[in-house]
C-alpha cells in the first residue's frame, strides 16, 4: 500500500523510462563562467537523476529519451520543465525556458500549451471582471467548454505521451467513468507501461465504487493456517439493514492514532441497531494491526488483511480511508475526513 500512495499528477513522475535508443541532446550557456554553477541537476522521470559538469559558462549532455514523464533540469533550486523527446534541447535560465530543435517535438508542444494556458487565464480574469453574477456564470459555462474542447484535442494529438496524461488531469469531467474512457484511449505505447497501467485500474475501481454505487463484496482469509474459521466477506457486515462505516487503516501508517480520537466518540455514540463499524487493516501483518487496535482502542470489528486487494477493489491510494455504505449496501460517502465523522453520521442517521 505504501508504493499506491500517490496523487495522480505525483504518478507522472514515476513512469519507467521508453529509452528507444535515440538520445536527447540539452545544452546551454551561461553569461560567464564566473556566473556559472560547477553542475547541474536533471531529473527524468524517476529513470535519471545525475549531475552533469558545466565547462566553463557552456554545458551539454545526452540523456535517454522518456516522451513518458515530465524532466527537469535544476540550476540554484530552479527547475526549467522539459520533454526528453529525442531533440536538442537549449536551455535558457535567464528567460526561464527549454526550446526544442524540433518544432512539433513534446517539448514544443507542452510550451505551446502553457502559453495557450497563460493567455486563456489573463483573458478569463479581464473579461469577468466586469460582468454581473449571471453573466459570470454563463461566462465561465462558456469558458469551460472552451478549455475542455481544447484539451481534448490535445489528449487526441498526444496519446502516446505525457501532455495526454497532463490534459486529462486537467480536464473538467463530471464522472470518473469519463476519466477512464480517456485513458483508455492512450495508445498501447503509453497505456501498457507498467505504472500507467495500474493508475487506469486504481480509477477504473474508483469510478466503481463512487458515491452512489453499490457495494462490491471482498474475501479475506485472516490466518493462513486456520482459513474455515478466519474467512470473512464484507457481505458479512455490509447490506444486512445498517449503516456501516468501513475504515481502511494499517498501523504501519500513524494517523490512525490521531484519528482515533474522532473515531472512538463517534463509533460509542451511534453503534446499535442502525449503526456499526468494521476496520479493514491494509497490507499489514495481522498481528500487528491487533495489536495496534488493540493498544489504541479500537473496539469495534476488525478485518486484518496481509494484502491490498480488498483497497484496490476500492481504488484506494492511501490510508487511513472511511466509505459508509447504506444499510441495503450503497455507497453513501467515502474519502471522510475523522474530524466530520460525528456531523456526517448525525446528518445520515437523522434522515
Amino acid at each position: 500500500m505504501k508504493g499506491k500512495v500517490v496523487l495522480f499528477m505525483a504518478a507522472l513522475t514515476l513512469f519507467a523510462a521508453c529509452n528507444t535508443g535515440k538520445k536527447t541532446v540539452i545544452k546551454g550557456s551561461f553569461s560567464s563562467a564566473e556566473n556559472a554553477p560547477a553542475t547541474l541537476n536533471i531529473l527524468v522521470g524517476n529513470a535519471v537523476d545525475t549531475l552533469i559538469r558545466v565547462n566553463g559558462d557552456k554545458f551539454e549532455a545526452r540523456i535517454p529519451t522518456n516522451k513518458m514523464a515530465f524532466s527537469y533540469i535544476i540550476c540554484d533550486s530552479q527547475p526549467l520543465r522539459f520533454v526528453a523527446d529525442g531533440s536538442t534541447l537549449t536551455v535558457d535560465f535567464v528567460n526561464k525556458t527549454v526550446i526544442s530543435s524540433d518544432e512539433n517535438g513534446i517539448t514544443s508542444r507542452m510550451n505551446a500549451f502553457d502559453r495557450w494556458e497563460t493567455d486563456f487565464r489573463n483573458e478569463f480574469r479581464s473579461k469577468i471582471a466586469g460582468l454581473s453574477e449571471e453573466e459570470r456564470q454563463a461566462y465561465a459555462t462558456e469558458a469551460i467548454e472552451t478549455q475542455n474542447a481544447y484539451l481534448r484535442q490535445l489528449i487526441q494529438e498526444n496519446s502516446d505521451n505525457v501532455i495526454a496524461l497532463m490534459c486529462i488531469d486537467k480536464l473538467n469531467l463530471p464522472t470518473l467513468e469519463e476519466k477512464v474512457e480517456l485513458l483508455n484511449t492512450l495508445a498501447p505505447s503509453l497505456k501498457e507501461d507498467p505504472s500507467i497501467a495500474v493508475m487506469i485500474e486504481d480509477y477504473t475501481n474508483l469510478a466503481a465504487t463512487a458515491e452512489g454505487k453499490m457495494f462490491r463484496d471482498f474475501t479475506v482469509v485472516q490466518d493462513a493456517e486456520h482459513p474455515d474459521s478466519t474467512t470473512v466477506k464484507l457481505s458479512d457486515y455490509v447490506g444486512k439493514g445498517k449503516y456501516i462505516l468501513l475504515y481502511f487503516w494499517a498501523s504501519w501508517d500513524r494517523t490512525y492514532l490521531e484519528e482515533s480520537l474522532y473515531l472512538k466518540p463517534a463509533y460509542d455514540r451511534f453503534r446499535g441497531d442502525r449503526f456499526d463499524m468494521v476496520g479493514v487493516a491494509i497490507s499489514d501483518k495481522p498481528e500487528q494491526s491487533r495489536a495496534a487496535a488493540e493498544q489504541i482502542g479500537f473496539t469495534w470489528d476488525q478485518v486484518v488483511s496481509p494484502g491490498e486487494e480488498p483497497a484496490i477493489l476500492y481504488g484506494i491510494q492511501s490510508v487511513p480511508h472511511m466509505i459508509l455504505f447504506g444499510p441495503d449496501g450503497t455507497i453513501l460517502k467515502r474519502g471522510i475526513r475523522a474530524q466530520d465523522l460525528t456531523t456526517v453520521l448525525s446528518e445520515t442517521l437523522a434522515q
